[in-house]
């Protein structure tokens, strides 16, 4: 390929203007695009991915460039750019996985650094965008490889994940020198706030993991998603502090859809419960009940619930609870003491399925299984080599992210088979304190004096019955009319008379 072709090239896929370009007659290869001379390379099947790529036919380019990168070896004429269309391509066909892998491995053999550029450019969209092989992106690219030339966001996004790469694996001062190298009150420097915060709670130095917490929330930060994190972490805190009031109100200030926020809800209503708001606790419960919420009922939700019946002498509605979390998780209940099978454990499956990593792991799954599903696409009379290749990818990595699933599943089991039996003898004891309550009350009634029995907790509140209808934009706002029965006589109290 000549100067003239080499420079076009790099000029449609990169961007760059090439108005009054002329090459010379005897003008020498880019040093950056330079290969040795390959003997008997024929590039036609370059040349025609080339023109399909030109027109925008990216399934027709792809079979195209594969065939030629599958043909000869790296030291072919051209054959970092036939592997970075080919990225290219699939990127713009939606197959992310197949396309970072093989920008990955364009970039690891260091490039024309234009063509590194692009690829980090892809690299930082999806790993902040969708769910992503974090191991082949970060870990074996980004901080894998020295990218001085690199400038403003992507230098950020480099020096970021560089940093953080370096404190996992301890090197501190390492990962605080690419830190210093972000450029302040960028996305990466709020994330390394965030970060830095969660590094001080994991050392037990709450008062320096606050400030920098409330930078992030009140700071020039765009990224909704980062501020609501702090927002949580940092309602979390406070709420240990026992600042219930602004814990409440950090909670409430999270922007994520409600439908994402069971966690956040039932932290709420725990808030609500120590500020002694047992009727605004109990609507945040409620909200449980609606469809979008039954799948992220957990044991806390029962404990909490039978809780709040118990405080206010509403005995009988205790006990109830109880016995719905026994039936609940009576099979779960029944299977860790037989130990059976993980994935005979539905109700703990489907609680180990919000964790962050399982979930991460689990959406990757679903990602890759999508993609792989239109492959495909690329079959085609009598030549499948690129569906073979590109099935093969998806295979791999699907295979792969199975076995990491079911390793973090295994581990997460275990973690809450001891919750749930921990629940369980919590159960067993507030049945007990329940009962215990109730004769206690009767006790006092006829020891203490009589009169002051029958008081009426009514507050002139007017109800509407209950419809059978959630709506998702109140679910936060709920409140239960609960009133205080603990001064009232119950109709089994006839039997102490």
């Amino acid at each position: 390929m000549n100067s003239r072709t080499a420079v076009l090239i790099a000029a449609f896929c990169l961007g760059v203007s090439l108005a009054g370009y002329t090459a010379e007659p005897d003008a020498a290869p880019m040093e950056t695009m330079a290969a040795p001379a390959v003997v008997e390379v024929d590039q036609t099947s370059f040349f025609r991915g080339y023109e399909f790529f030109k027109q925008q036919d990216y399934a027709a380019a792809c079979p195209e460039f594969h065939r030629y990168v599958s043909t000869y070896t790296p030291d072919a004429p051209d054959y970092e750019w036939a592997e970075f269309f080919l990225g290219v391509s699939l990127m713009k066909l939606g197959y992310t996985h197949a396309a970072t892998g093989i920008l990955a491995r364009v970039v690891a053999r260091r490039p024309n650094p234009r063509i590194v550029e692009y690829s980090l450019e892809v690299f930082e969209s999806v790993s902040r965008s969708q769910p992503h092989d974090r191991e082949l992106i970060v870990a074996q690219t980004v901080c894998d490889h020295e990218f001085g030339y690199v400038e403003g966001a992507l230098s950020d996004f480099v020096h970021y994940h560089q940093g953080v790469y370096d404190w996992e694996h301890g090197f501190m001062s390492w990962g605080d020198e690419h830190f210093a190298r972000i450029t302040p009150q960028s996305r990466y420097y709020y994330q390394y706030l965030n970060r830095k915060a969660l590094l001080r709670i994991h050392q037990d130095r709450i008062e320096e993991a606050v400030p920098l917490l409330r930078q992030v929330i009140t700071g020039s930060c765009t990224d909704e998603n980062l501020k609501d994190q702090a927002r949580k972490t940092l309602a979390r805190l406070l709420y240990e502090q026992k600042k219930y009031a602004e814990s409440d109100l950090l909670y409430q200030a999270i922007e994520e859809n409600i439908l994402a926020q069971s966690q956040n809800l039932m932290e709420r209503a725990w808030a609500h419960y120590r500020m002694g708001n047992p009727e605004k606790a109990m609507g945040l419960l409620y909200a449980f009940e609606a469809p979008s919420y039954r799948n992220h009922l957990t044991p806390e939700y029962y404990m909490l619930k039978s809780f709040i019946y118990k405080d206010v002498c509403h005995y009988q509605s205790a006990l109830n609870v109880v016995n719905e979390f026994k039936g609940r998780y009576g099979s779960a209940l029944a299977g860790i003491y037989q130990r059976g099978k993980t994935s005979e454990n539905s109700e703990l499956l489907l609680l180990i399925l919000n964790r962050k990593a399982v979930r991460q792991t689990w959406d990757f799954l679903q990602l890759l299984e999508q993609e792989r599903a239109r492959c495909g696409s690329f079959r085609k009379d009598g030549d499948d080599d690129f569906f073979t290749y590109l099935d093969r990818i998806y295979a791999l990595q699907i295979e792969k992210e199975t076995d990491t699933l079911k390793t973090q599943v295994e581990e997460e089991y275990e973690k809450y088979a001891d919750d749930l039996l921990r629940y369980e003898e919590e159960a067993h004891l507030m049945a007990y304190e329940i009962g215990l309550d109730m004769y206690q009350r009767v006790s006092q009634y006829h020891y203490a004096g009589k009169d002051q029995a029958r008081g009426d907790d009514s507050r002139g509140v007017v109800v509407y019955p209950f419809q059978g209808e959630f709506w998702n934009d109140e679910l936060a706002d709920l409140k239960v009319v609960l009133p205080n029965k603990c001064s009232n006589l119950e109709e089994w109290d006839i039997f102490f008379k």
